[in-house]
């Protein structure tokens, strides 16, 4: 498969500051692309609102506050198919997984992990949840049961690894440093990480990389901090499986990136995936296209039904044992289901109840007093 990445630039915009302390991570709700959560070194995960059409003044009060972290917040990832369900990595060797709705912790996970915790992902319908640690050992577990499925000493480097699930493969894709500081992707099945299934060597490079799976054409996307080129290779079921395809380069480096919805992606440039990169102060888009001269056909081997951004349980159900598959839609013009704007309300907290509790005992004395 061939590829075809084309920058484009867009312009400052207004400010997010929620946090007191440097933001380490952060991602939109699948559910709701208005809503964006984010982590930071203040030990607390943050969720805000952006107005529709993006920010146009500096937005400095979050929508919910999520605590309970002792260390600062590495990292953090949406549950996939449950409404409200965000899942978030510490310093503190914890997980947790939060209603963001009720503003609180359902599932602390605190007796696995040795070290701080490097990396969290979620598997395509939230069953499995996946971690890289400081201790270099790689995760794949069920947070509701606090026993660890199966675990590898991934890595002998130092530096941080992170970790992709490519289920349509049964497989996981782990990037990280050998003791030589050669970057790798290691290709481990998910259901025996006793043995690799492939080693890619990459580069010498000193960024750490970030890895991004598209499940639908089975296209691994990687790229380093501070690298200036993003990386991609196709996932196959042959003896083997990783394939290198192609590179985007730009003159200027990268602190990091992220991808849109698949929604999203434009289906009559043939642009199988759509990336931002933060340059410096700026947000930069990179477009991922094939190739084809009939692009202004709909092509239905590069896009098949795609996620819809559209849950398929709530919190509820998942904190029951139930594992719902994806919602999916059509990515054909004119075929796509359109997710309805979700309904958000959050719930106050036992501190704030208990001072409203107080507030009104305290306003019912009064009017005692007065009646008297």
């Amino acid at each position: 498969m061939l590829l075809n990445s084309q920058p484009s630039r867009l312009g400052k915009v207004a400010k997010l500051e929620v946090h007191k302390a440097k933001v380490l991570d952060f991602e939109f709700n699948p559910f709701d692309k208005n809503m964006l959560a984010t982590c930071a070194e203040d030990n607390f995960l943050k969720v805000s609102r952006i107005p529709e059409g993006g920010l146009t003044t500096d937005l400095k009060d979050a929508l919910v506050t999520l605590g309970g972290h002792d260390k600062k917040v590495i990292g953090l990832h949406w549950h996939p198919t449950a409404s409200n369900v965000l899942a978030s990595a510490g310093f503190d060797h914890k997980v947790k997984v939060f209603d963001v709705e009720a503003s609180a912790a359902i599932i602390e996970y605190d007796t696995q992990h040795s070290d701080a915790l490097n990396h969290i992902r979620w598997n395509r319908n939230g069953s499995l949840m996946a971690t890289a640690c400081k201790d270099k050992i790689v995760r794949v577990f069920d947070p509701r049961d606090q026993k660890v499925a199966q675990e590898v000493l991934a890595f002998q480097g130092s530096k941080k690894a992170s970790v992709e699930f490519l289920d349509n493969h049964n497989m996981i894709a782990v990037t990280g440093f050998t003791k030589t500081s050669m970057r790798q992707i290691k290709l481990y099945d998910v259901r025996n990480l006793s043995t690799e299934a492939w080693v890619e060597d990459v580069d010498q490079s000193a960024g750490v990389m970030i890895p991004f799976y598209d499940h639908d054409t089975s296209v691994l996307f990687v790229g380093g901090k501070g690298d200036s080129t993003i990386k991609y290779f196709e996932v196959t079921p042959d003896a083997q499986p990783l394939h290198f395809l192609s590179a985007f380069s730009d003159t200027k480096s990268h602190k990091g990136f992220c991808f849109i919805p698949k929604a999203e992606c434009d289906t009559t440039k043939c642009e199988i995936a759509h990336c931002l990169r933060i340059v410096g102060d700026n947000v930069v888009p990179v477009s991922f296209q094939v190739p084809r001269k009939a692009a202004d056909q709909f092509q239905s081997d590069l896009f098949p039904d795609a996620y819809a951004g559209i849950p398929s349980a709530t919190c509820a159900d998942y904190m029951s044992g139930a594992n719902a598959e994806p919602t999916l839609t059509s990515m054909r013009p004119g075929e796509r289901v359109t997710a309805e704007v979700q309904t958000f309300v959050a719930k106050k907290s036992y501190a704030e109840l208990e001072a409203e509790l107080a507030a009104a005992y305290a306003r019912i004395a009064e009017l005692e007093a007065a009646a008297q």
